[in-house]
């Protein structure tokens, strides 16, 4: 997956990086905190990605476009992608994190699709995998994919059965449930119908056999989260990494992202 990332991007900032010594059963990254959980910067930085990660372009054009007309407060509501649930925020958050973690680690950005913009119910979390990024490998020869599978789960407080459901969760068998309609997805725009033409010759069961599925967990917790996941952590999946971030009061950064990502709504000039 790549080394924790660099100055300047913001989670070297944010986050200290701990590589636990690696076992046969277990592949363990833990992050925790170097900043405070209200420190400004970090609150903006997510309230950011919140936002980009629920509101297409269109989208964020058509706010920008109507902002200066009367019964904006309206159309923003009718057209409303942040969900208001605590729980789907807490999750949809983490998935976020969990994508922009991977992206950063690899200096790169990966093949995706922003699944929180498809929501038809925002108050409800989306069937399927929480994440599937693509990674194109260029070859002399050929070129190849490699697959990031992510599981992402928020707890005020960590547990055994949280970690354990984790890792159940990325299981050697499993295969990603959600790639037919990544490729779908992004072969209804022309922009990046090539790219889908090009990963749709591909199979994910030989994409796996080559070793090329990276399964990646990630639970975040309070301060606890390294000692519970260091106790329980353990996995016959050879190419599953799990990613702990233990922070003070978690809920409140995401409580508070969400209310400056709503900011952002209603003043969409300033994003």
């Amino acid at each position: 997956m790549g080394q924790h990332p660099v100055a300047p991007d913001f989670f070297f900032r944010w986050l200290a990086c701990k590589d636990v010594a690696v076992t046969k059963t277990k592949c363990h990254r833990s992050l925790t905190a170097l900043v405070p959980t209200n420190n400004s910067d970090l609150i903006d930085w997510l309230a950011k990605k919140v936002f980009l990660h629920h509101h297409s372009t269109y989208r964020i054009k058509k706010l920008k476009q109507n902002y200066k007309k009367l019964g904006f407060s309206k159309y923003a509501k009718q057209h409303r992608k942040l969900p208001k649930a605590d729980k789907t925020r807490k999750g949809n958050a983490t998935e976020i994190l969990l994508t922009e973690y991977v992206e950063s680690c690899l200096q790169k950005k990966l093949i995706k699709v922003f699944k929180l913009r498809y929501n038809p119910n925002v108050d409800q979390a989306i069937k399927g995998d929480d994440t599937l990024m693509v990674d194109v490998l260029k070859g002399k020869k050929k070129d190849k994919i490699r697959m990031y599978l992510g599981e992402a789960k928020f707890r005020k407080t960590p547990t055994k059965t949280i970690v354990e459901t984790i890792t159940k969760s990325l299981e050697q068998s499993k295969n990603p449930l959600s790639y037919s309609f990544l490729v779908d997805e992004l072969g209804r725009d022309p922009a990046t119908e090539s790219i889908a033409d090009m990963l749709d010759k591909f199979l994910v069961e030989q994409i796996k056999g080559k070793g090329d599925l990276i399964s990646v967990g990630m639970l975040f917790s309070n301060t606890s989260t390294h000692g519970i996941t260091e106790a329980n952590l353990s996995s016959k999946n050879s190419n599953m990494v799990f990613i702990s971030i233990g922070i003070e009061t978690p809920e409140d950064l995401i409580k508070k992202a969400f209310t400056k990502a709503n900011y952002y709504v209603r003043n969409p000039l300033v994003v």
